[in-house]
């Protein structure tokens, strides 16, 4: 069976925009043999696919491929499916996964794989020169490609700081990042109450014990570090950092903004503002949509609940 035609961590879902050879698809077999619902459906099908990981790949479920291509609804396939199948499954290869692949689109969805992992490669270089060059005595190499990406590609990774550095982001054993590291590379699944605390205690005052934080305020900590860091490795002017994670949080909340920030980091998007722009619409979709189901499950409870007192009062 044919191997997966595009690698198994192969993730475009922060790729809004899906390649389209017009030439290529306009003089296709597929454009001139085949009817114009199944050459829709085999579009829909391929954008959907641009969005699943391994990108260019859709499950082997008949239901999924159905509704994907818009002949399904409500959990019943559409009697007209059977006849459109074919052509707009044209092309496709199922490989030794378990899945379905596209050849045309696997090709495009490898190059724009390609083209991240090089953007998030030299995101990673300036990294290591930036802090290089902000302690003295700092030597970290830099891995070539071909090594970063057999390493697994690290991206935020803890870089040792000189112990004779003196810089204030070292800790006691000379291991600890630097500030910056600290703040948005990695580290923001890990943020404490402790470390926030630090941040804001008054000279003098190390050894009081830290005021308690709510939720909103870690989340408000963690955000404007992590995110700071984030957009300005991404070149962002500092003056602009503050700003746009402001108008953020007055439109979706500290924790909801903090989720996007912590996907952000993990992705290292080659534009962090409209990543996270675009990461909190839906995460605020969903939300929406939880609040939704959950307003209709209590009033499905409230009506058994009449009806079941009905019943014994009859």
């Amino acid at each position: 069976m044919t191997e997966a035609l595009t690698p198994a961590g192969c993730d475009l879902s922060d790729f809004p925009f899906m390649p389209l050879d017009v030439a290529r698809l306009r003089d296709s077999e597929l454009a001139s043999n085949e009817t114009p619902e199944a050459c829709w459906a085999a579009v829909l099908l391929w954008a959907a696919s641009w969005h699943q990981v391994p990108a260019a790949s859709i499950p082997d479920d008949e239901k999924w491929i159905a509704k994907a291509a818009g002949y399904a609804q409500r959990g019943k396939i559409d009697k007209a499916w059977s006849d459109v199948r074919p052509g707009a499954m044209r092309g496709w290869v199922k490989c030794d996964d378990g899945r379905w692949y596209h050849p045309v689109v696997a090709e495009k969805a490898r190059d724009a794989w390609q083209a991240k992992l090089e953007q998030r490669y030299r995101t990673e270089c300036g990294r290591i020169k930036k802090h290089n060059d902000r302690h003295e005595g700092a030597n970290v190499p830099k891995p070539t490609f071909d090594e970063w990406v057999s390493q697994g590609c690290p991206t935020g990774q803890p870089l040792p700081v000189p112990r004779d550095s003196g810089g204030s982001g070292e800790d006691s054993s000379g291991d600890r990042a630097s500030k910056r590291q600290g703040e948005g590379q990695g580290q923001g699944d890990s943020y404490s109450e402790a470390n926030a605390s630090a941040a804001g205690a008054a000279p003098g005052k190390s050894d009081a014990p830290p005021d308690p934080k709510s939720p909103e305020e870690l989340a408000k900590v963690e955000l404007w570090r992590a995110g700071r860091a984030l957009l300005l490795e991404a070149d962002v002017p500092k003056a602009q950092c503050g700003t746009f994670l402001g108008a953020l949080v007055t439109q979706h909340g500290a924790l909801l903004v903090v989720e996007a920030v912590r996907a952000a980091v993990k992705e290292i998007p080659a534009d962090p503002r409209e990543y996270l722009k675009a990461t909190c619409l839906h995460l605020a979709g969903q939300r929406k949509h939880l609040n939704r189901q959950e307003a209709i499950e209590a009033t499905n409870r409230k009506v058994a609940s009449e009806w079941a007192a009905e019943g014994e009062t009859a």
